[in-house]
């Protein structure tokens, strides 16, 4: 066995990636331009926002700062807070229909760089990235590229369209599509408590425990989701276009991880912020929608040779069948529908 509501990498980045083993693609940057200069994405791009997660995946290696604003200190963390007694939200309807429900921003490429070796993925991702952003994601590993990259469309979504009324935060899913959904009202350090011991991958003590500058960001834990799928996308791509020439990689194993913590993210916003669960439309929706394209990329690259991994095929089965899991998985069935689970998650 081989290891997705719009409204309103192991240790390194306050963003993430994992270490390739094999090869590495040609390490020099790519110069070819056919479209010049920003021209498409309708918003300002003449300032870089350097303070996106960084994700490199590389061990050991965190060269990002978060938002210079630090934490908002303001909101104290809720140490009192209980599951919300109100009745869940409507999920008999269609899977289909909750997923539809997202609403997707237009964001439309800034400019044509182009490289051969890159695939249709990396190349929709990096023509995404404001060139004001220069060189700041790029990196040898193409998986690691496209994460990296990922991390800062989604730090210059949040700081354009994503600014004023409720503080959001931005996720760009690859053709021409961002998501900005609205953070909640609770701590990020409140998701541990719901991610049970056999699911506490790799990525864990980074980006759920640590990373405490962005504890009054509880979607950072999507952005790394987002951008682990977007660089499974790259990895999976390229292997099918017959680019891939790197050896075995870990390359879909982040994407499964997540998944998990993104449910445990929904259970700490129904106990600790009840009427955002109750109400925000787009949190949930967006949920299941990334949801559904996280499993179905990693069953995808998780049958291929240079991804199999026999670590990411024990997560899968920990994530489906061991005990402490149960309420985890109790709970994706009772919001999302236990038809919609089996056929997405499995279980």
């Amino acid at each position: 066995m081989r290891f997705v509501l719009s409204l309103g990498f192991l240790l390194l980045c306050s963003g993430c990636i994992d270490d390739g083993v094999g090869s590495a693609p040609d390490t020099t940057p790519p110069t070819t331009d056919a479209g010049g200069s920003d021209t498409s994405s309708g918003m300002d791009t003449s300032v870089a926002d350097t303070n996106a997660p960084r994700d490199t995946n590389a061990p050991g290696r965190d060269t990002s700062s978060p938002d210079t604003s630090g934490p908002d200190t303001s909101v104290a963390p809720d140490t009192s807070a209980r599951p919300d007694t109100t009745p869940p939200p409507d999920t008999s309807a269609p899977p289909s229909g909750l997923e539809s429900m997202v609403r997707f921003e237009t964001l439309t490429a800034s400019h044509g760089a182009t490289d051969p070796r890159w695939g249709a993925e990396l190349t929709d991702i990096i023509q995404h990235l404001p060139r004001s952003f220069g060189d700041t994601y790029y990196d040898a590993d193409f998986i690691t590229y496209g994460h990296e990259t990922t991390h800062g469309i989604n730090s210059h979504i949040r700081n354009t369209i994503g600014l004023g009324g409720p503080r959001k935060n931005g996720f760009y899913v690859l053709n021409d599509r961002a998501a900005l959904v609205r953070e909640p009202n609770i701590r990020k350090s409140a998701v541990a408590a719901y991610v049970p011991a056999s699911l506490r991958g790799s990525r864990f003590s980074l980006y759920v425990t640590g990373s405490p500058d962005w504890d009054d960001t509880p979607l950072y834990i999507y952005d790394e989701w987002v951008a682990y799928v977007n660089g499974g996308e790259v990895g999976v791509g390229r292997h099918g276009a017959g680019l891939w020439r790197e050896g075995w990689r870990d390359a879909v194993a982040g994407q499964l991880e997540f998944t998990a913590y993104a449910i445990a993210v929904c259970m700490a916003v129904e106990a600790g912020d009840p009427a955002y669960f109750r109400d925000e439309v787009q949190f949930l929706a967006f949920t299941a929608w990334l949801m559904r394209r996280s499993m179905e990329r990693f069953h995808e690259g998780a049958v291929i040779t240079d991804f199999a991994w026999d670590e990411q095929d024990r997560f899968l089965r920990d994530f489906r069948e061991n005990p402490d899991g149960e309420a985890m998985r109790a709970f994706a069935r009772r919001v999302f529908g236990a038809a919609w689970t089996s056929e997405v998650l499995g279980f």
